[in-house]
């Protein structure tokens, strides 16, 4: 007999089925079989005991289709019989397309892809589950024409090839049903048998097979099933089914008794009627229901922040961890963050779901390794190196991956010795650059032997089969299964449980991988790359899953895997459309529409689409009625789901609360330091959120105290070392000063000829042109054009040498670059020449150093709380004489674009001209020889491309480009030493300055401006000195506006805590000459 029991709630179902296998056994029945999904026999088992008590276990057991088949064969023969599972099917997917791989066209580019050979996997399980043949796919490939027709044809092919190489190996694992459905009918197994079925929405072709051989043999065969007389989406598959069920029985001439299972009352009744008006058209309430609850969070750290809380209130109130289930929608999105939050909460937590094994770190650096071997690409080499295989300690590990990571060492390279400069482009070799690149080269032959082993081990592979041993010896040689162990007993001590059993099944995963591999394709010969592709997909579909390690622990799972449980309190994270319910396609090598024209041709596969959507609607209905209590909906989206706006709308009254209602360890760490300072903690947090929680509060009350006195002389002695880039950090910001001087942090770079190394490249070929030029004596004006580009070529070729070794130079962007800077480079030293040409001054000092040993001594200043010695270099000095008095002048070559900005220098930026023009001058008075200060000047260090528009000549970018190359600075107002500076008739061609109705026009100073501008500048270093030996580190960025920030392109910009106690930027409005020169008095009255 037949007897379907059928209503629309999922667990007064199944309790009836539990309830007559217990009276069954209490009238001595026994060998009675329940069948269930796979995922759910866990469930079912304990349900059963605590309906049946102990004994249970005498009368009735739970199993699958797959372990009945296991229960069968130990009974009637065929235990010993090997099948392949999911991974083993691929691997002979790949023998079986080489099989026909001359006959392929529409697959032949794809055919030994991973990815197309583990979906062509999932497309031969749902043909033999649907019980298709390959001859009923080449009669419909007969009968339909074009692009599906070939395609068609050759999946037959391929389905053909594949059962045809099962047939000399193992079996498909679906071939293992087929082989139980054929015991069925011959072996008395269930002959006389009570058999219930539970759990269920639908059943594959093949599992109608097994029923009706369950049908044929059993005494009474009862099936649960989630159906309704109305036509509501929840019901249509569980009214299909039982339309199935009952054909099948006909035909077999067996009784159908059909009986309704009314809902059991033991949901409240808020819960019961929020589910009567999702999913079987029942009406709502006016009144706000008390045990249902949506949630609008603003992330999903929110939403897990939310269950968090309430796990822990409900916990407070009375309620076991054991009582919460949260569901999540998208488990790739929400496991690791819930995860995450609730051990920092101290909240126990079980994950249903199993973990893929390559998310392990030590799984996942062995295949960092296989891929290392492959092109030695920077990205799994370094994987590999930072794992716990690493032959390197952590510092070694860091050195080596500064110096690959700037000179982009990839490929085999890592295999080489290593010859550029340990310190970067630009530098000289020395005695202890040479120890350092020979350490250099130690530490990569460490890292790279066992990679170098794997890579000719694999070389030399012939077959599968050696190359599966060359992994094998990695293993041995990396001592995987040890430290597997070491994992393993570490997590166990650090009570993470379920982490520490699926650590415990990696090594047995991974060998089961090169196992399977040897197995199904040992004799096979593959491309080194398509065998590390296959092995890391096996990997990739490898889990292992664990038990509870627990009795009280919040359940943490997915929709499906909810369908089969009750829990008091349920929430429900990522309510959002598409989904909660996710109708999706099929998908996979077949497109629904090919698969409804297949299905009219008789080739039955998986429901299209509108069946998915049936099929997945029953689905949640039987996962959401898992709630008795309480449920909520949370949702981080901006489009809730369909579910959770027809909850809204069922209940008008209940208004969503928003995340912000609910503080539990936000992700806005300003809010929440705010809050942790407005209230005290609450006694119930644990220990480590509370340790968490007062750094957090303390991070927002951070205020940037000044360092202590040995600090501040730790970090920069008790004189502090200054030069004008230091002088110009510190003026800029005092935070991004402390961090680079005081701390020493350093962005990583890259290699390449950027701005700064281009500059400093045109410092040095203008500095041994000029000073060449001079020694030839007559300086430019005794050369022609042709003699100074001679000159300029060589000079450049010299330097060159320096800036981009022979290895960097052969790489074809930096050839690019390097003859494009080349170009800028020689017009920049043309435009020069030509300049001094016009000029009386002549370079008197390239490269003039102020340093221990050097030309000139350091400049000492002395301020009221210490002293600091400035050191620093000079690009050029020139010098005048007339009338018995010389005149000087400092010349600085920037590269990028530089203004005399008075703004910047009323505030002590861009200071370094103006401190050299002063050092200079105190230094010639001392030593008795006075020179006057005639000014500074930023020289262009580089010419500006000009854009011209369609059809302009390229002759009238001349002038566009002299006005780039005009100088910028401050000349003294001395219209003789103007003109002796540059000859000129009504207006100078390079200097920055023009004559007016009432005289001279621009960036001028008279003598008693330089002095007083002499007194400004020596001011402002004094007081910087002061301000560093008081220990000030707070940011006080300039910020001119969003394109004028020091924080724009600052390398610390995420070191100074922003996000939590901001930043107290200086806005600079712009300053005209007459006002800077007007400030500049007034602070001078005031000291």
């Amino acid at each position: 007999m037949l007897e379907l029991l059928h209503g629309p709630d999922r667990t007064a179902n199944s309790m009836e089925l539990l309830a007559r296998i217990c009276e069954n056994a209490a009238h001595g029945v026994a060998g009675q079989i329940l069948i269930v999904p796979e995922q759910y026999s866990h469930e079912t088992e304990r349900a059963l005991c605590e309906c049946g008590g102990d004994t249970i276990s005498r009368y009735a057991e739970v199993l699958s289709f797959t372990r009945l088949a296991s229960r069968v064969f130990s009974v009637c023969g065929g235990v010993c019989e090997e099948y392949l599972d999911e991974n083993g099917r691929i691997l002979t997917l790949y023998l079986a397309a080489q099989q026909v791989r001359e006959q392929l066209k529409f697959y032949a580019a794809v055919m030994t892809r991973p990815d197309f050979l583990k979906q062509l996997g999932a497309l031969m399980e749902e043909l033999l589950t649907s019980c298709v043949t390959p001859d009923a796919l080449h009669a419909a490939a007969a009968r339909l024409e074009g692009r599906l027709a070939q395609k068609v044809t050759e999946l037959a092919l391929l389905y053909e090839s594949y059962l045809s190489v099962c047939k000399t190996g193992r079996g498909d694992p679906v071939t293992r049903q087929m082989r139980l459905c054929e015991l069925l009918d011959e072996t008395e197994f269930l002959d006389g048998r009570e058999v219930f079925l539970d759990g269920f929405s639908d059943f594959t072709a093949l599992q109608m097979q097994i029923i009706r051989a369950i049908l044929a043999h059993a005494k009474n065969v009862r099936v649960a099933l989630l159906t309704s007389g109305g036509q509501y989406a929840a019901c249509q598959t569980g009214n299909e089914t039982e339309k199935q069920l009952r054909q099948l029985a006909a035909r077999q001439g067996i009784e159908t008794v059909r009986r309704s299972i009314p809902a059991r009352e033991h949901r409240v009744p808020d819960v019961q009627l929020w589910l009567n008006g999702l999913f079987f058209g029942g009406s709502g309430s006016g009144e706000a229901p008390q045990n249902v609850s949506l949630v609008h969070a603003g992330s999903q750290q929110a939403a897990c922040a939310y269950a968090a809380r309430t796990v822990r209130s409900g916990v407070l109130s009375g309620l076991r961890y054991r009582d919460f289930t949260v569901c999540m929608t998208d488990e790739a999105a929400y496991r690791l963050p819930m995860q995450t939050l609730f051990s920092r909460a101290g909240i126990p937590v079980y994950c249903a779901s199993s973990a893929p094994v390559a998310q392990n770190p030590l799984i996942a650096a062995l295949l960092s390794a296989m891929q290392a071997v492959l092109r030695y690409e920077p990205g799994p080499v370094l994987a590999f190196l930072k794992s716990e295989f690493s032959p390197l300690c952590e510092a070694d590990c860091d050195t080596l991956e500064h110096y690959a990571y700037y000179w982009g060492i990839r490929g085999s390279a890592w295999e080489k010795p290593w010859q550029l400069h340990p310190c970067g482009l630009g530098q000289p070799m020395t005695p202890e650059d040479e120890a350092a690149l020979q350490a250099l080269n130690a530490l990569r032959e460490q890292a790279v032997a066992p990679l170098r082993t794997l890579r000719l081990a694999l070389a030399k592979a012939r077959t599968v089969d050696e190359q599966v041993r060359a992994i094998a010896a990695l293993l041995e040689t990396l001592d995987a299964a040890g430290r597997l162990q070491t994992q393993q007993d570490a997590l166990e001590q650090a009570g993470q449980a379920q982490r520490a059993q699926e650590c415990g099944q990696l090594y047995e995963a991974l060998i089961s991988a090169l196992e399977q591999m040897d197995q199904v394709l040992g004799a096979a010969s593959l491309e080194t790359e398509l065998f590390v592709q296959l092995f890391s997909m096996l990997l990739q579909n490898t889990s292992v899953g664990s038990i509870p390690s627990v009795c009280d622990a919040v359940q943490l799972t997915t929709l499906p895997m909810l369908r089969h449980r009750r829990t008091r309190v349920l929430l429900v994270l990522g309510a959002n459309d598409g989904l909660l319910p996710a109708f999706s396609d099929p998908g996979g090598l077949l497109a629904d529409p090919e698969r409804q024209k297949l299905r009219s041709l008789g080739v039955e596969l998986s429901p299209g689409r509108s069946a998915s959507s049936d099929r997945e609607m029953s689905w949640v209905c039987a996962a959401l009625s898992a709630a008795e209590q309480r449920v909520c909906l949370v949702t981080d989206a901006a489009q809730p789901s369909f579910l959770y706006s027809r909850t809204a709308s069922l209940f008008p009254a209940l208004q969503p609360a928003a995340a912000e209602d609910f503080p539990f360890l936000p992700d806005c760490a300003a809010a929440a330091g705010a809050a942790l300072q407005q209230s005290a903690l609450p006694d119930w947090l644990p220990e480590a959120v509370q340790k968490e929680a007062r750094t957090l509060s303390q991070r927002c009350a951070y205020s940037f105290a000044s360092m202590r006195p040995e600090a501040v002389r730790a970090l920069y002695g008790r004189t502090i070392p200054l030069s004008a880039s230091k002088i110009d950090r510190f003026a800029g910001c005092r935070y991004a000063f402390f961090l680079q001087y005081g701390l020493r942090a350093a962005p990583w770079k890259q290699a390449e000829f950027d701005a700064p190394l281009f500059g400093s490249f045109v410092h040095d070929v203008l500095e041994h042109v000029v000073r060449e030029a001079q020694e030839q004596g007559g300086g430019f004006a005794a050369m022609t054009d042709g003699e100074i580009s001679a000159l300029t070529e060589r000079c450049m070729d010299n330097c060159m040498k320096t800036y981009l070794p022979q290895g960097q130079a052969a790489a074809s962007r930096e050839s690019y670059l390097s003859a494009r800077n080349r170009q800028e480079a020689a017009a920049v030293v043309m435009d020069v020449a030509r300049e001094l040409r016009l000029s009386q001054f002549a370079p008197a000092a390239e490269e003039l150093r102020f340093a221990p040993g050097g030309p000139l001594p350091p400049i000492e200043y002395r301020a009221k709380t210490g002293s600091g010695l400035l050191t620093g270099q000079i690009d050029r000095v020139d010098t005048y004489e007339a009338d018995g008095r010389r005149y000087f002048r400092i010349i600085d070559y920037k590269t990028g674009h530089k203004d005399f900005d008075y703004a910047e220098l009323l505030y002590g930026k861009n200071l370094q001209m103006l401190l050299y023009l002063f050092a200079l001058e105190s230094y010639q008075r001392r030593a008795g020889t006075p020179m006057q200060p005639a000014g500074v000047l930023y020289v262009p260090g580089r010419c500006d491309m000009v854009k011209l528009k369609p059809g302009e000549d390229p002759a009238q970018a001349g002038p566009e480009r002299q006005k780039g190359l005009r100088r910028k600075g401050l000349l003294l107002n001395d219209e003789a030493v103007l003109h002796a500076m540059e000859a000129y008739e009504k207006k100078p061609q390079y200097l920055p300055f023009a004559p007016g109705p009432d005289g001279l026009i621009g960036d001028l100073a008279s003598p008693a401006q330089l002095a007083e501008l002499e007194r400004f500048v020596n001011g402002q270093v004094e007081a910087m000195i002061d301000e560093i030996l008081s220990g000030a580190t707070a940011p006080n960025p300039i910020d001119r506006g969003p394109s004028d920030s020091e924080c724009k392109y600052c390398d610390f910009s995420s070191a100074c805590h922003k996000d939590v106690c901001g930043v107290n930027a200086r806005r600079f409005a712009s300053v005209t000459p007459e006002e800077f020169w007007q400030a500049l008095e007034r602070r001078l009255e005031h000291g």
